[in-house]
């Protein structure tokens, strides 16, 4: 993927843990509640901090590591200084997000009336959050079944065919994955198809001259 790779994704996690509470009466608020099991408001945060901390080490610039390191991230009220660097940063991602994303538009526009009608299905009806519940491929075949309930467009199962396909490149765990975002490029011979998947976070490549959508 070109544009909504893994790397993007990963930063796009990161912007959205970046927030803090807008006074310090809500903080205070917060530190009362309890989780069902009894775990604490603090506690859920040392444990999501813990599990994001390689991704924030490795997208946001020295200035956040004593606090990453620390814990103090998101545990403690947030400092002035800490929160002015926040929203410099998040207001800095949003605008290069904001580029990515305009940058991936004006090249599907160049090419959208060049694609098949079921190629442009896809971005048209986005399979976002629907989960893959089978995967087969054979030599110039590929079918996947996503679970459609979810995504907004479909009410139902979708089966994508993926017929005279030139070359691919599949996760070695796709079935039970989650679809996020694609990609669509303009080929010779027809279309390459980018998909991005989380649990686990993986990229799906798929060449091919025509494409199937059914629902079930």
């Amino acid at each position: 993927m070109k544009y909504f790779t893994q790397n993007w994704y990963r930063e796009m996690q990161v912007n959205g843990f970046l927030t803090f509470p807008d006074s310090k009466e809500d903080w205070e608020e917060s530190l009362n509640w309890k989780n069902e099991d009894g775990t604490s408001y603090i506690e859920i945060l040392q444990a999501d901090l813990e599990w994001r901390k390689e991704d924030l080490l490795t997208f946001l610039p020295a200035p956040f590591h004593p606090y990453i390191l620390d814990g103090s991230l998101k545990t403690e009220y947030p400092s002035k200084e800490l929160r002015e660097m926040a929203e410099e940063w998040n207001e800095n991602y949003l605008s290069r997000r904001q580029i990515i994303r305009k940058q991936y538009m004006e090249q599907f526009e160049e090419i959208q009336e060049k694609l098949p009608s079921q190629v442009l299905e896809i971005h048209t009806k986005s399979l976002h959050d629907g989960e893959v519940l089978s995967f087969s491929a054979s030599e110039s075949t590929i079918t996947l079944i996503i679970a459609g309930t979810g995504v907004g467009w479909y009410g139902t199962n979708v089966k994508l065919t993926f017929s005279n396909v030139e070359k691919y490149s599949i996760p070695e765990q796709l079935e039970g994955s989650w679809w996020l975002y694609n990609e669509i490029y303009k080929t010779e011979t027809g279309f390459e198809l980018h998909v991005l998947f989380d649990y686990p976070l993986s990229e799906l490549m798929i060449r091919a001259r025509e494409l199937k959508i059914e629902t079930q």
